[in-house]
């Protein structure tokens, strides 16, 4: 089969691959969409997870099933659906303590199995959703990304008449500013520095961050937006230490941090602030089970979800694919392909 591989950074090309063979508890998927995710041009870039390599890109997907293992019940050849990349042992400690997605022996699309840049993947059957007639493969393939969006909206507390700020207009800040309408707040706010990517967030209350603006100006901003009040709710979209800083400085008592893009390095706190408003700091990564209301929510149009796809193309085009999931940030947003 045709297949997107990994063999260093900076390294990848189509190969010929072996077709893999679904396991017993698996399924055998014939991919009709996968969609670029910011980590697989981090890893086409860096490599930072040290994936052993070499290894199919890709794990945003979906696909029709082409055949399942002997153990699946509930799925059979023909059945269309959407993967989840995360595929918890359920046997490690943090299986057992109910955290699954933070399984400390935890399998993964495109790191310990193929991914879905490839004509056929496989997926265990408990970590696939049948997809709603209503929404696209495309779209299907945003299943895991509002996942783990819903993840951090639900971690830094975002609920009905609260303030909420996202902060960082990629794909990820985007995806949670729509999602965060469905919880009704009184305020959301998305500060970002893209008036394309801006635009998508529709009912937000939009702040266009200048490159040269410091934090004072910034959360300036943020608090006039919410008539001096402050935000109950923050969610670290973009990874530098100006954004936690202003995040910090921009919640009121109580309210509550959500790390959900990774900072390198260390990153200065303010504590006394934390101390004196009982601040919390909390970190978002993967999801603990939000699979069939993610569906749900791909498939309320009113949200618009869908629309972050904003370019679909053949996997032979890749390398173009990946110039405008990274470069086109006044063009493009999320980056599907759709014909493999």
């Amino acid at each position: 089969m045709k297949a997107l591989v990994l063999r260093g950074p900076g390294r990848a090309g189509l190969e010929d691959a072996p077709k893999p063979a679904p396991g017993a508890d698996d399924l055998l998927v014939r991919t009709m969409a996968g969609t670029i995710c910011t980590s697989d041009m981090n890893d086409l870039a860096t490599n930072p997870f040290g994936i052993a390599l070499p290894v199919i890109m890709g794990h945003e997907g979906a696909g029709v099933v082409e055949a399942v293992g002997k153990n699946v019940t509930g799925f059979k050849a023909g059945d269309e659906i959407c993967a989840h990349p995360v595929i918890p042992c359920g046997e490690c400690i943090s299986c057992k303590r109910g955290l699954g997605h933070l399984c400390d022996d935890m399998d993964h699309l495109a790191m310990s199995r193929g991914g879905v840049f490839a004509e056929y993947f496989t997926i265990r059957a408990d970590r696939a959703r049948h997809k709603p007639a209503s929404i696209s493969f495309a779209e299907a393939t945003l299943m895991e990304p509002v996942c783990v969006c819903l993840e951090a909206i639900e971690r830094a507390g975002v609920k009905a008449g609260c303030n909420a700020l996202v902060i960082g207009d990629g794909p990820f800040g985007i995806i949670a500013a729509k999602l965060c309408r469905a919880y009704n707040p009184a305020k959301l706010i998305l500060s970002g520095r893209h008036p394309f990517r801006l635009a998508m967030a529709e009912g937000a209350i939009r702040i266009l961050e200048r490159r040269d603006s410091g934090i004072e100006n910034n959360v300036a901003e943020i608090l006039a937006a919410t008539g001096g009040e402050g935000v109950d709710a923050a969610i670290l979209c973009v990874g530098t230490a100006q954004a936690v800083q202003t995040c910090i400085a921009a919640l009121r008592s109580r309210g509550s941090l959500a790390v959900f893009s990774a900072v390198e390095g260390a990153v200065p706190i303010d504590l006394f602030k934390v101390h004196v408003k009982e601040l919390n700091i909390k970190g978002a990564c993967n999801d603990v089970g939000y699979m069939d209301k993610a569906l749900l929510l791909l498939e309320d149009r009113a949200l618009g979800l869908g629309g972050v796809i904003t370019h679909q193309l053949p996997l032979d085009d890749w390398e173009e694919a990946f110039r405008l999931a990274r470069h086109g940030k006044d063009s493009a947003l999320k980056v599907s392909f759709t014909k493999f």
